[in-house]
């Protein structure tokens, strides 16, 4: 039930990912403009024709995504400037993120450990108890109204560790072959057309200290861990990584504002060149996709 409500608002769910995923830029790059947030959150998250797929077929991704996306907005400034008060709001949107996709629960169960040592470490255990009270209420009562079982089995009770190398699986009849081994697919998000092909140009810019903040860290081991799980089950599907893509553009944005403020200013037209080159595949392969 919750997840037809859902999937019927796909795509105001959509516009919401796209605000939050700009709100948490605002959190780990504090310094950056706004012309440089929004352009890059269109290029490569509101193009994106995987994110867009999700949005206009009735999904209930996008509103899981829009959840996280918003639990880490909560979560993250409770870590970066020590707002207790917005713990329980991690709670609160973690809680449906990971009832819509369950594969979510990889992207956000580090941010949790983090915030709950954090706050025990300033011996805040009144939000602690909070955090986790209010939690396992959300899902409780989000389970009891959408009468959840586990039937159909879902696909990760079949996680294992020899699917990280496997590209044919067999799930019950159905035999399913890809042309790479599941490792080599994780790769999607940076050579696939469906995300965006110029990203890997921005890891020429990424440095070290682009995740010096102790929240980027707890990102990067997030995305390591989803990635992981991710691997290991017996599927491809380029929207299922799009969580992790989400996450990969947060930790890469330092790299794309450094190429905004400083190649705008000193090599404009090969600064507007590359973004025109970028919308345009973003435009041409969202195209294809609806004619298909």
């Amino acid at each position: 039930m919750l997840h037809s409500f859902f999937g019927s608002i796909s795509l105001l769910s959509a516009v919401v990912v796209v605000w939050l995923f700009e709100l948490n830029i605002r959190v780990l790059s504090p310094g950056a403009y706004a012309k440089s947030r929004w352009t890059y959150g269109v290029l490569t998250l509101a193009l994106s024709s995987c994110f867009l797929w999700i949005a206009m077929t009735g999904s209930s991704g996008s509103a899981g995504l829009a959840f996280a996306l918003a639990a880490l907005f909560f979560g993250l400034r409770a870590l970066e400037q020590e707002r207790n008060l917005d713990a329980p709001g991690f709670a609160l949107f973690a809680a449906p993120a990971v009832y819509m996709w369950v594969d979510l629960t990889t992207l956000l169960v580090l941010p949790a450990v983090a915030l709950l040592l954090e706050l025990g470490r300033r011996r805040q255990w009144v939000w602690s108890a909070s955090v986790v009270l209010l939690f396992f209420t959300v899902m409780g009562v989000l389970a009891h109204l959408d009468n959840w079982s586990l039937s159909p089995a879902p696909i990760w009770l079949d996680w294992s560790v020899f699917n990280f190398f496997k590209s044919t699986f067999v799930r019950g009849e159905l035999t399913e072959s890809y042309t790479l081994p599941n490792l080599a697919y994780l790769f999607y998000p940076l050579v696939h057309p469906g995300f965006c092909l110029t990203l890997p140009a921005l890891l020429l810019l990424f440095k070290k200290t682009d995740v010096h903040l102790y929240s980027k860290r707890v990102l990067a081991l997030s995305l390591l861990l989803f990635l992981v799980y991710q691997s290991g089950l017996p599927m491809q599907n380029p929207v299922g990584l799009l969580p992790g893509y989400v996450i990969l553009l947060l930790l890469l944005f330092p790299a794309w504002d450094r190429f905004f403020a400083y190649g705008i200013y000193f090599f404009p037209r090969l600064a507007y060149a590359l973004i025109g080159l970028t919308l345009l595949c973003q435009i041409l392969f969202l195209s294809f996709m609806i004619w298909q």
